[in-house]
């Protein structure tokens, strides 16, 4: 007796399929024999223009929203008179994600 009966278990397909149609068949064997047409096609479009929209729009929402963090860090650092260069070289460097990010997206995007 194997394990699956013993825990009351039954497996079954799910799904049967019926190869004797012959739509079927020639759907099979058309996407077998012919997948450059599939290929050819430009699929990619609709995902890579999302992400142009996408990397526009964080660029131009996150670029001001750190130039103001920045702004608000130098005007707490001089009311109270100290400077945490930790907090400071992440600011920037958030900065740079932001401004070089897209850059590098754009550069991935294109050697694929």
């Amino acid at each position: 007796m194997s394990i699956l009966k013993r825990l009351g278990l039954c497996p079954s397909t799910l799904v049967k399929v019926d190869f004797g149609k012959a739509a079927i068949i020639a759907t099979a064997s058309t996407s077998i024999l012919f997948p450059v047409q599939a290929m050819a096609q430009d699929w990619s479009a609709p995902a890579t223009s999302m992400l142009e929209s996408l990397e526009s729009g964080l660029v131009s929402i996150a670029a001001p929203v750190i130039g103001v963090g920045v702004i608000i860090y130098g005007i707490w650092a001089m009311v109270t008179g100290r400077i945490d260069i930790m907090r400071l070289a992440q600011l920037v460097g958030a900065g740079a994600l932001v401004i070089f990010g897209p850059t590098a997206l754009r550069a991935l995007l294109s050697a694929a």
